[in-house]
C-alpha cells in the first residue's frame, strides 16, 4: 500500500471487493507512511478503502483492538489509529468515538500517576495524549467546547503532577490556534481562565512557554563570521562535545553547524583550513566529523582523492562521511568512482547519486539499470530514498542531454514516500507525461497535495478543451 489512488479505483470496479478484505484490514492496523512526520498518516486513504466495503464495523473493530491495549512508545502507529478512528467518528460512528474517549480517560489516569519520564527522558504518554486530544476535538460537533474541557483537564494534570508542569502541550495549543483562529481561541481561554484555576494554569503556562521559546531563539549567540571566529567556535564546541561524551549520530552535528556558518558567510578561507585539518587528522572519527563540513554550497575544495580513498578503505563511519562529502564534489575522478561501484554492484545508492551528479549521455543505460536494481523498503537499508531524490534532481535540471525520463514513471510507481511522489508527478506534468488514467488515480492518492494538484490539472485540461 504505497498510497497510490489505483487501489481505490480497483475497489470501485471490483466485482468482488471481499477478495481485498484482508489486505485492507492489514492496512487498518499499520502505519503505512514512509515518514509520517513529513507526510502525515494515511488514515484518510485507508478510510476511503474501507468505504468501498458494505460494512465498516469489522474494520473499526480491528483498529479498536489495536488502540485500546496499546502502550505508549515512540513511533507513529498510535497517530494512525487515532486519525483513522477520527475519520469514522467525524461521520457519526459512535463506536469509534467511544473508543477514542475511553483511551483518553486511560491516558489521563496514566499521566496523573506518572512521576518521572522514561530513562531516555521522553514522555510518550503525553505525546500520545496530545494526538488523541486533537482527534477528539476535530471530530466533535462543537470542537471548541471539547477543547475547553480538555484545557481544564490538562490544567488539573499540571497541578497534580510536577513533571507535567515543566512540560508542554504546545502541539495541541498551536493546532487549535491554527485550526480555529488564534484570536478566537485565546479569547475563549482567557475568559474561562477568570473562573477556572486549571484553565488559567494551562493557558498562561502555554503562553509563557511560547514566549520563552521565542526569547530563547533571540538570545542565541550570533553565528561566527570571520575565519578566526569560525575556527574558535568549532574548537569550543568540539571540546564541549568531547567532555559531554557525545557519540553516535551526534558527531555529525558539529560539522553540519560549521557548514552552516561557512555557507552563510561564504568564508572559503575557513573551508580550506578545515579541509587541510581533515588531511592531517589520523583519527577516523575525527576525520569523519570534519567531512560533514563539506556539504551543499561548500564542497571539499581540494583534490577528491583522499575522499575516494576513505570511501573505499576507511571504517564504515568514515566511508559514510566520505560519500556524503563526495556527493557535493564535481570531478571526473568521482564519476569514475561511480562507474567502478556500478561495475562491482557495490554501494548502489551512492553509485546512483554520484553518477547522476556527473551524468553524461553514455551513462543512461547504467543509471537506469542501477535505479531499477535497488531494493525499496521502509527500512531504507540500501538508501533508495536518497538515490531517488538525486535522480529526480537530475531530471528536473533543464538542458541535460539524453536524460533518462523513462525513470519518472518507475520512480512514481516504486517510491514509498508520498512527498517524493508529488515532486515526481510535477516533473511528469512539466514533461507532459501524465495520462488521463494516471490523473484519475491521482485524485485518490494518499497525499492531499497530490489530490489537489490532480484536481487543478484536471480543471485546466477541461478549460483548455472548452477553449479549443
Amino acid at each position: 500500500m504505497r498510497g497510490l489512488g489505483r487501489c481505490i479505483l480497483e475497489l470501485d470496479c471490483a466485482e468482488d471487493v471481499e477478495r481485498y478484505r484482508e489486505i485492507v484490514l492489514w492496512g487498518c492496523t499499520r502505519d503505512l507512511s514512509y515518514d509520517a512526520q513529513c507526510e502525515g498518516t494515511r488514515a484518510w486513504y485507508v478510510r476511503e478503502l474501507v468505504r468501498r466495503f458494505p460494512e465498516e464495523k469489522p474494520f473499526v473493530d480491528a483498529v479498536i483492538r489495536k488502540l485500546l491495549p496499546y502502550r505508549s512508545k515512540n513511533g507513529w502507529v498510535f497517530s494512525h489509529y487515532c486519525e483513522l478512528l477520527g475519520c469514522f467518528a467525524r461521520e457519526g460512528n459512535r463506536q469509534a468515538s467511544e473508543a477514542l474517549c475511553r483511551k483518553y480517560e486511560e491516558l489521563y489516569e496514566i499521566l496523573k500517576a506518572r512521576r518521572r519520564p522514561r530513562k531516555n527522558g521522553t514522555l510518550p504518554e503525553r505525546d500520545d495524549f496530545e494526538i488523541l486530544c486533537i482527534e477528539l476535538i476535530d471530530a466533535a460537533a462543537h470542537p471548541l467546547n471539547i477543547y475547553l474541557k480538555m484545557a481544564e483537564d490538562i490544567g488539573m494534570l499540571m497541578s497534580e503532577n510536577p513533571i507535567l508542569e515543566s512540560g508542554s502541550f504546545d502541539w495541541l495549543f498551536t493546532h487549535c490556534e491554527q485550526t480555529y483562529g488564534e484570536g478566537r481561541v485565546r479569547k475563549m481561554l482567557a475568559e474561562k481562565a477568570k473562573s477556572s484555576p486549571a484553565v488559567k494554569r494551562y493557558f498562561y503556562g502555554e503562553l509563557a512557554r511560547n514566549n520563552e521559546f521565542r526569547e530563547g531563539r533571540s538570545r542565541r549567540p550570533p553565528a561566527p563570521r570571520t575565519t578566526e571566529e569560525i575556527l574558535k567556535r568549532f574548537e569550543e564546541e568540539e571540546k564541549r562535545e568531547q567532555e559531554a561524551g557525545d557519540s553516535g549520530w551526534k558527531f555529525r552535528s558539529l560539522g553540519l553547524r560549521a557548514h552552516a556558518w561557512i555557507r552563510g558567510t561564504g568564508n572559503t578561507e575557513a573551508l580550506s583550513i578545515l579541509a587541510q585539518r581533515y588531511l592531517t587528522e589520523q583519527n577516523s572519527l575525527e576525520r569523519a566529523k570534519l567531512l560533514y563540513v563539506f556539504g551543499p554550497g561548500c564542497p571539499f575544495p581540494l583534490s577528491p582523492e583522499p575522499l575516494i580513498q576513505d570511501a573505499g578503505t576507511g571504517e564504515e563511519v568514515l566511508k559514510d562521511a566520505a560519500f556524503y562529502a563526495l556527493d557535493y564534489v564535481r570531478h571526473e575522478k568521482v564519476r569514475q568512482l561511480a562507474l567502478e561501484l556500478a561495475g562491482r554492484n557495490e554501494r548502489t545508492s551512492e553509485a546512483i547519486s554520484l553518477l547522476a551528479n556527473h551524468y553524461q549521455a553514455e551513462d543512461r543505460e547504467i543509471l537506469v539499470r542501477l535505479v531499477k536494481s535497488i531494493p525499496v523498503t521502509y527500512e531504507d537499508i540500501e538508501g533508495w530514498h536518497g538515490a531517488y531524490s538525486t535522480v529526480l534532481s537530475l531530471l528536473e535540471t533543464k538542458g541535460v542531454k539524453s536524460a533518462p525520463r523513462e525513470l519518472l514513471p518507475y520512480l512514481y510507481e516504486h517510491t514509498l514516500c508520498s512527498c517524493c511522489r508529488g515532486d515526481i508527478l510535477k516533473e511528469m506534468g512539466r514533461r507532459h507525461m501524465i495520462t488521463e488514467e494516471l490523473l484519475r488515480e491521482c485524485l485518490y492518492d494518499s497525499s492531499d497535495e497530490i489530490r489537489s494538484y490532480a484536481r487543478k490539472l484536471l480543471k485546466n485540461r477541461k478549460r483548455a478543451k472548452i477553449k479549443s
